[in-house]
C-alpha cells in the first residue's frame, strides 16, 4: 500500500509540475527558436473563401513569406509558429469588413507563457503571444468606420502618436521607424492598438512608395453618412422584430423610438451639410470610431463639438479608403503593397528581441524588388541581412589590479568594480532589465570621479550572475554609491536587496537597503525594510535613518555604505559612521542566494545613481 501512495505521489507531483507555466525570467535569454521549421513548398490549388478567389499565384506567396520569416527570426525567451493567412471569412460580427482588399500572407505567433507537456518539451501554456505579420493587401490597424462601410468599399481611420496615452512626443521617440536606415527607403507607420494601450509598428512596401490609401473628402464622408441612414434603420427594425418575438405592442413602442431617433440623425445631417456646404472638398477629419451617433444632438461631425462651437481639429483623424482601382487590382496574382507589422514594447524582452529581428535581420529590399523589381533578384534566393542568430560579442576588458587582488583573496567572497566592462555597455556579468523606452543599466566612466561605474536610473534593476550562492552565513558588505549634482529632492531611492529565492524572483525573506541625497547639503535618508516570517520573533517591517554626508549638492556626491550581519544582530554604516544596530534581526542560519540593485525612474536627467566597489566579506 506504502508503494502504491508513492507511486501516486510521484505521479501527482510531476503532472502538477508539467502543468505549471515556466517563470519567464528564467527562459528569457535561452533561444527557444520554432515549433517547427515548416519549409512551405507552394500551393497546389486555388481556394475560395466567400466571394473571394485566391489563386495558385496567391496562396504561394503565403508560403514563401512564412519561408522568409522564419530564415530571419529565431525566437528567445519564447516559443514560435508561423501560419499562413487570408482576408477573414465573414460572419455575424464582421461583415463590416467585406469591403476590404483581398489579402493574404503569414503570420507568427511567438507564445511567451510555456510549460513542459508529458514528453518534457516546451509547448504553449496559453495563447498570449507576441504577432508578426507579411501580409500583402492588408490594412493597417482596426479601427474601421462601420457604419459607412459597404461589401464594396471599407472606410476606416489610422490612430497614430497623437492618440498615444503617453503622449505624442514620448510615443514618437519610443516607436518612430522613419529613422532606422534599413527602413528609410520606406513608408513607416505606428498605429494605436484598440481596446488596450500600445500598438503595433508597420511597415509598407508599395510601388514607387506610394500609398494605397486615400484620404477622403467632408463631401464624400457626408454622402456616406446619408446612405448609412436607411441602412441602420432597416437592421435596427429587424433587431427589435427577433427581439421582441411578435409582440406588437413592444415593436410598435421600439419602432416609434428608432423614428424618432432617425429624425434626429436626419435633422442632424441636414445641420452638418449646410454648415459644410462650401467646403465639401476639405478632408473628412473626425474621430478615431465615428459613427452615426455623431449625428445626434447636434454635433458637429468634423469638429468633434456641438455645431455651434468654434471649430477645432484637436484629437480629429482623416478617414481612409483604399484606392478602388488599386483595390480592384489586389484580386489579381501580383501584390499591390506588403504590409509588415508587428508588437513592440521596447521594455519587453521578447517584443524587443523580435523588433530587433525584424529592422536588423528582414531583408525589406529583397522582399521589395521581389515583388516590386523582379529584375533585381531575378534567380538570387531570399538571404536575411543578418543571421537571426546574431549576438553582438562581448568585450571583456583586464581586470583592475584591486579586482585581480580580490579575486585571489580566500576571504573575499565576491568583489565587482566593473573594470571588465567597457563604458556603453551592459556590465559583464550581471542581468540587466529593460527600461520603459527600451534602455538598460550601461558602465560609465564619469570625469573626475575615477574607475568604472554602473548607472542606475529609469527603473533599472541589475542581478549579478557569477556571485557564488549562497551568500556567507556571516559577512561584511559594502557598495559605494554617487548621486548625480542636484538630483530631484524626493526622487526615486536607490534599492539594494538581499533576498532568499525559491525560484528567480520569488522571495520568501529579503532584506532591503534603500538610500536617497538629501539637497542643498542635507543629510540624505535610508531606509531599512525586512522580511523574515520563519522562525518568528525576527524583523518584519521598516526602519528610517539618516543617511548622513549624502547630498545633492557637489559634482559628485559619493558614500559607502555598509552592511553587517554576525549572528542575528545587523548593523549599517554611512561612510564609517554606524547609523544603526539591531539585534535578532536575522536568523543566525540564514542563507542569503540572491542579490540586486534597482531604482526608480526620475523625472530629471539628473535622477540617477552611480555604483561600484561592490564587496562581500567573510566575516
Amino acid at each position: 500500500m506504502k508503494k502504491i501512495v508513492l507511486i501516486i505521489l510521484v505521479f501527482l507531483s510531476i503532472g502538477k509540475s508539467i502543468a505549471q507555466p515556466i517563470p519567464r525570467q528564467s527562459i528569457e535569454n535561452d533561444i527557444i527558436g520554432w515549433m517547427k521549421v515548416y519549409h512551405f513548398k507552394g500551393a497546389k490549388e486555388p481556394i475560395k473563401v466567400d466571394n473571394r478567389l485566391y489563386s495558385i499565384a496567391q496562396l504561394s506567396i503565403c508560403d514563401t513569406l512564412a519561408n522568409w520569416m522564419q530564415a530571419s527570426y529565431m525566437p528567445k525567451g519564447a516559443l514560435g509558429d508561423v501560419k499562413k493567412t487570408l482576408s477573414p471569412q465573414l460572419g455575424l460580427y464582421n461583415q463590416h469588413t467585406g469591403g476590404q482588399p483581398q489579402s493574404y500572407g503569414a503570420y507568427s505567433k511567438t507564445y511567451i507563457e510555456l510549460k513542459y507537456n508529458s514528453s518534457k518539451k516546451l509547448e504553449p501554456f496559453t495563447n498570449s503571444n507576441v504577432y508578426w505579420g507579411v501580409i500583402a493587401n492588408q490594412i493597417p490597424g482596426d479601427w474601421p468606420v462601420r457604419d459607412i462601410c459597404t461589401p464594396n468599399q471599407y472606410y476606416f481611420t489610422m490612430p497614430s502618436f497623437e492618440s498615444s496615452e503617453i503622449g505624442p512626443e514620448r510615443a514618437k521617440e519610443l516607436y518612430d521607424l522613419s529613422k532606422i536606415e534599413n527602413l528609410k527607403p520606406y513608408l513607416t507607420l505606428w498605429v494605436k492598438s484598440m481596446g488596450f494601450g500600445g500598438g503595433n509598428e508597420a511597415v509598407l512596401l508599395c510601388k514607387d512608395n506610394k500609398s494605397p490609401f486615400v484620404k477622403i473628402s467632408k463631401g464624400e464622408y457626408l454622402k456616406e453618412m446619408e446612405k448609412a441612414i436607411p441602412r441602420y434603420y432597416e437592421g435596427e427594425k429587424k433587431k427589435i422584430s427577433a427581439r421582441e418575438q411578435g409582440v406588437q405592442e413592444r415593436v410598435n413602442r421600439e419602432v416609434k423610438q428608432l423614428d424618432e431617433k432617425i429624425e434626429r440623425f436626419t435633422d442632424g445631417l441636414n445641420r452638418n451639410k449646410d454648415k459644410y456646404k462650401n467646403r465639401l472638398d476639405e478632408l473628412a477629419m473626425t474621430g478615431a470610431q465615428p459613427s452615426l451617433n455623431d449625428l445626434d444632438n447636434g454635433r458637429d461631425l468634423f469638429s468633434g463639438g456641438y455645431l455651434t462651437d468654434p471649430e477645432s481639429t484637436s484629437g480629429r483623424l482623416p478617414v481612409y479608403k483604399v484606392d478602388p482601382t488599386m483595390a480592384e487590382l489586389c484580386k489579381k496574382d501580383k501584390p499591390q503593397w506588403i504590409m509588415i507589422s508587428w508588437n513592440y514594447s521596447p521594455n519587453d524582452p521578447i517584443e524587443k528581441h523580435q523588433h530587433e529581428s525584424i529592422i536588423n535581420n528582414f531583408n525589406f529590399d529583397y522582399v521589395y524588388n521581389f515583388f516590386f523589381n523582379p529584375e533585381k533578384v531575378r534567380g538570387q534566393p531570399y538571404k536575411p541581412l543578418r543571421s537571426p542568430l546574431y549576438k553582438e560579442a562581448v568585450v571583456v576588458a583586464a581586470a583592475s589590479e584591486v579586482a585581480t587582488k580580490n579575486a585571489a583573496d580566500k576571504n573575499i567572497h565576491f568583489f565587482e568594480d566593473f573594470s571588465t566592462t567597457a563604458a556603453g555597455k551592459t556590465p559583464n556579468g550581471w542581468k540587466t532589465n529593460l527600461a520603459q523606452d527600451g534602455s538598460s543599466s550601461v558602465v560609465a566612466k564619469p570625469d573626475g570621479l575615477g574607475g568604472n561605474w554602473v548607472v542606475l536610473a529609469k527603473g533599472y534593476t541589475i542581478v549579478p550572475n557569477q556571485i557564488k550562492k549562497p551568500l556567507p552565513q556571516n559577512f561584511t558588505l559594502t557598495y559605494d554609491v554617487v548621486a548625480a549634482q542636484n538630483f530631484t529632492w524626493g526622487a526615486k531611492s536607490l534599492t539594494f536587496k538581499l533576498a532568499k529565492e525559491t525560484s528567480p524572483g520569488n522571495a520568501e525573506s529579503y532584506l532591503e537597503l534603500r538610500v536617497r541625497p538629501g539637497f542643498d547639503g542635507r543629510d540624505g535618508e535610508v531606509a531599512l525594510d525586512a522580511k523574515f516570517p520563519a522562525p518568528p520573533g525576527y524583523f518584519n517591517g521598516s526602519k528610517w535613518l539618516v543617511a548622513t554626508g549624502f547630498s545633492n549638492n557637489k559634482k559628485y556626491n559619493r558614500i559607502s555604505v555598509t552592511i553587517k550581519k554576525v549572528g542575528e544582530t545587523l548593523q549599517v554604516f554611512i561612510d564609517k559612521n554606524k547609523i544603526a544596530e539591531y539585534e535578532k534581526v536575522i536568523p543566525a542560519a540564514h542563507l542569503f542566494n540572491a542579490m540586486s540593485f534597482y531604482t526608480g525612474g526620475g523625472d530629471s536627467e539628473n535622477d540617477k545613481y552611480y555604483i561600484s566597489n561592490i564587496k562581500i566579506t567573510k566575516d
